[in-house]
């Protein structure tokens, strides 16, 4: 499995196509396209794609790297209706389906974007440049309380009312950079990760409605999937895993299928090591009957 490159490293990518155990001749969906790392490796399999992402960027890099991949630009919560955009598509069930959750490496590396509070730019954090709401205007008319719990609640960060103070004292705030010096300075360095890292992430679900949207998408696929099809789901939040268990263990309840993962499955020290972003990946599994 060779990462083209320039390309985002998938996470878990053998892992996660041997779980969708690929048949030739299938049809598969990839709800977080991304560079279309997991896509490529289907595709190599012997299976039929159907690649949707918010970002046209996304699809773009991906359509260079895919070979006979229907690619479909918008969020995964309106899976219905942008399948049945496509003629072919209408009414087909798949044999299995994979949201691969969080910010691709091109989305942190391109500054305009404002994810990374390693390189300057306008705090924007949309994935979907059409949502009218960016960080920045969250910042500026977001009390300190509310702050204050969207940073305790989404970053799960301990210091969320220091920092929600220090930045509605802050007073004028522009740019990624601003942002993580403020954060540094009430925080302080401590270990390896960056101490602006939770309040990034904060930032960026609630712009982008990501818990919101995952729990919509889950159910939407459920019914896009054929009996003994596969959905796998690979999360790098806490709030988001726990919404896939608690999701896979009502469906299982409910008889729609069984959870394949009883424990969540989670990169080894090699692919750390090789990918520190991946530190935090949890992978889920569940299987329609």
């Amino acid at each position: 499995m060779n990462i083209m490159k320039g390309y985002h490293e998938s996470v878990l990518l053998t892992e996660a196509i041997k779980a969708l155990d690929i048949k030739i001749g299938e049809w598969y969906l990839d709800l977080t396209l991304g560079d279309g790392g997991h896509s490529e490796e289907i595709e190599r399999q012997g299976g039929k794609v159907v690649g949707i992402d918010v970002d046209p960027q996304a699809l773009k890099r991906a359509k260079e790297r895919l070979k006979g991949a229907i690619l479909v630009q918008g969020n995964f919560r309106d899976i219905e209706n942008l399948i049945s955009s496509q003629t072919e598509l209408k009414d087909k069930k798949f044999a299995g389906a994979i949201f691969d959750l969080g910010v691709s490496s091109l989305q942190l590396e391109t500054p305009e974007r404002g994810f990374s509070f390693g390189k300057e730019g306008p705090l924007d954090m949309r994935m979907d440049l059409t949502l009218g709401v960016t960080a920045l205007d969250l910042l500026k008319v977001l009390s300190e309380k509310e702050l204050y719990e969207l940073f305790k609640s989404l970053g799960e960060e301990k210091y969320s009312k220091l920092v929600a103070r220090a930045l509605v004292r802050a007073g004028k705030i522009t740019t990624t950079t601003d942002l993580a010096r403020i954060v540094e300075k009430v925080v302080g360095r401590q270990g390896k990760i960056h101490p602006a890292t939770k309040i990034f992430q904060a930032l960026r679900m609630v712009v982008n409605d990501e818990l919101g949207a995952l729990k919509e998408g889950l159910e939407e696929v459920s019914k896009k999937i054929q009996e003994n099809g596969r959905l796998v789901v690979i999360s790098f939040h806490s709030l988001e895993d726990r919404i896939v268990k608690n999701t896979f263990k009502g469906w299982e309840q409910a008889g729609l299928g069984k959870i394949l993962t009883k424990k969540p499955i989670a990169p080894g020290v090699q692919e750390i090591a090789g990918n520190p972003r991946s530190r935090s990946a949890k992978m889920r599994v569940f299987e329609i009957l």
